[in-house]
């Protein structure tokens, strides 16, 4: 029986499927919440306990620390899978001579990189126009950059984003536009609210290897085309529609909310049911592109492609990026398909594609990640129906931060909605808000 280790930002998804395997499974994750089935080994970064805070994750997390405290168990492994939080570009120094262990993509640096693939494909797909930003941790410096930019191009809205990362985190809508043209034409670089977010930009001086992208802001559905391939061949399994800030009231926020699966002919748009064919882009072409992409850049196993339909009646998807690696809507996938999607990946990766169902008429699954609206304690949530990475009970949840995942599968999206609003009530009644700071 073979060894293998899952790493990743939350791991518990990837174990679930492991654990139905013939290997002995080892996790070395961030979270391990309350409904977490251990493996053989496991090991995690946040320790959760009453009465103590679990931090800010983009302040706590870093894939070194996952390394660090994976040591053991790279050694002991056969193999490793990675999932969201953590690169085969990370494996360097002592960790470099592990890389052959990984079953999956090695080569993803024009890919995770996010302005090296908009230069590999600015010219045969649509793509907004991105621009790379140094950081040297100037203040001035990177507003001056930006605002020149927006100059040159008054045109057009722009979003921040980090050079690399993933969910969302670290984008930033910039508010000097074309509505604001009188702000862009003044000599000052002063950053009067320029972002969204002051908090982000904290990040950015603070992060000592965080380039930025600046990058065209397109207005529109986000999907995400999941496929599985071999060296010699490419299937597209299914499409979903994206979840971010913006379609729960929030706008301009971009943290991932979670996905409808299947996108196919109806799909959320701010609580209100969208018709597909609004959109001039049909299922066949947007396979047709995902294929390709797959294939150009050689990837093998379970792989992503995120992209925004436009309402300007475009004849092809806004391609944003790709994910190397196995995606948020790998459960709803696993429920619909009724397929264990980590042995399709590890059979792809040897060079054989499982057989992938039909995806079923008028059956969907629907993911929603929850972030805290305030500073809680919670209470006990572990027997509600529906809920998934559970906190412990008694454990703070700072603001804005990851508090669970309500998962669902229903015949319609509206019932869905319905049983994710049902399940946030019982939710919210074990939250309970902390006053004045006083814990």
């Amino acid at each position: 029986m073979k060894k293998l280790l899952i790493m990743g930002v939350n791991t518990r998804e990837l174990v679930k499927s492991s654990l139905r395997l013939p290997h002995e499974t080892y996790s070395v994750s961030y979270y391990s919440t309350f409904d977490f089935k251990p493996p053989h080994k496991e090991k995690h970064i946040l320790k959760q306990g009453k009465g103590i805070s679990c931090g800010i994750f983009e302040e706590k997390y870093d894939p070194n620390k996952l390394l660090e405290l994976s040591e053991d168990f790279l050694e002991e492994v056969d193999n490793i899978i990675l999932s969201s939080g953590i690169s085969i570009d990370d494996f360097t120094g002592p960790f470099k001579r592990y890389k052959k262990k990984i079953i999956g993509n090695h080569e993803v640096n024009n890919i995770e990189d996010k302005y090296k693939f908009y230069k590999k494909i600015k010219n045969e797909y649509n793509t907004p126009k991105t621009f790379k930003i140094k950081n040297n941790n100037d203040e001035e410096e990177l507003y001056g950059e930006i605002i020149e930019i927006i100059k040159q191009h008054e045109d057009l809205k722009f979003i921040m984003k980090p050079l690399q990362g993933s969910g969302g985190y670290g984008i930033n809508y910039i508010k000097y536009n074309v509505e604001t043209k009188d702000k862009i034409n003044e000599t000052t670089k002063k950053k009067d609210n320029i972002l969204d977010n002051e908090y982000e930009l904290n990040n950015y001086k603070n992060c000592k290897k965080c380039d930025l992208i600046l990058q065209e802001y397109i207005e529109g559905i986000s999907i995400s085309s999941s496929l599985l391939s071999t060296k010699n061949e490419v299937k597209s399994i299914i499409i979903s529609r994206m979840l971010t800030e913006t379609d729960f009231g929030l706008e301009k926020k971009f943290k991932y909310c979670g996905n409808i699966v299947p996108f196919n002919s109806i799909s959320f748009d701010n609580n209100l049911l969208l018709k597909q064919n609004d959109y001039n882009i049909s299922e066949n072409t947007i396979n047709n592109i995902s294929e390709n992409l797959i294939a150009k850049f050689n990837l093998i196993g379970s792989n992503g492609i995120d992209m925004i339909l436009n309402k300007k009646l475009d004849s092809e998807p806004w391609i944003i990026e790709i994910n190397p690696r196995l995606q948020g809507t790998y459960e709803c996938v696993e429920e619909l398909l009724n397929i264990n999607l980590l042995e399709g990946h590890l059979k792809a990766c040897e060079g054989e594609l499982i057989k992938i169902p039909k995806v079923p008429e008028n059956y969907y699954s629907i993911k929603r990640v929850l972030y805290s609206k305030d500073r809680i304690v919670v209470g006990d949530i572990s027997n509600i129906n529906y809920v998934y990475d559970i906190p412990y009970k008694g454990v703070i949840i700072e603001k804005d931060e990851p508090l669970i995942t309500i998962k669902t599968p229903s015949n319609k999206v509206a019932n869905c909605e319905k049983i994710i609003e049902n399940t946030i009530e019982k939710v919210r009644k074990e939250l309970y808000p902390i006053k004045d700071d006083k814990i």
